[in-house]
């Protein structure tokens, strides 16, 4: 029975192959916002559970039935496809969501002399991948301009009333109806006398 899988990828010890992980973490957080009060302690905004981590090394060797090079390859591959997973730890998935491989690190690259690696430990980092988000709100988060507006009802998009009108604006921008001119002067007359 494999210790843990994610994607194609089987964490188990076999009679010709040790392929299993150290070093376990897993990270929960509380996205909060401190806001400013003059005069006093900042107030706490609670935003809502953050995304959950998960770290582990594998130490990798040839000696063990692997092939390090083919390994660390093949996990840069796994991060490049953006494909989340469910991570299955004995026989249960880790958290309620999947698992999205954002980070792949090898060191303590041991290399025989024709330059064929020999040993080395990769460090792998998974995000937790509730849903996908939008290239725009990442570019606008990015550029720090909060974004365009946009709406969540197909087939409605936002108008462009020409900017904010202020007090000075309001004759130029008001309706005029004849009738109610009219209807104004002759009240005035009616009941005024004028």
């Amino acid at each position: 029975m494999p210790i843990a899988v994610f994607g194609s990828k089987v964490f188990e010890i076999t009679d010709s192959k040790i392929y299993t992980f150290d070093g376990l973490q897993y990270t929960t957080t509380l996205d909060t916002e401190k806001q400013d009060a003059e005069g006093k302690k900042p107030s706490t905004y609670n935003k809502g559970p953050g995304l959950n981590g998960l770290n582990f090394t594998l130490k990798l060797d040839a000696t063990q039935g692997v092939n390090p090079r083919h390994e660390m390859e093949s996990w840069e591959q796994i991060k490049d496809a953006g494909v989340a997973y469910q991570f299955i730890l004995g026989r249960s998935p880790l958290g309620w969501n999947k698992w999205l491989l954002v980070d792949v690190q090898g060191s303590n690259i041991v290399m025989d002399n024709l330059g064929n690696m020999l040993k080395l430990d990769l460090q792998l980092k998974l995000d937790e991948y509730v849903r996908p988000g939008s290239a725009a709100v990442a570019a606008a988060k990015a550029n720090g301009s909060g974004g365009p507006k946009t709406s969540s009802v197909p087939g409605l998009t936002p108008s462009d009333y020409g900017g904010t009108y202020g007090p000075e604006d309001k004759s130029d921008y008001k309706r005029e109806n004849p009738t109610m001119v009219s209807m104004s002067e002759y009240n005035r007359s009616r009941f005024l006398g004028g």
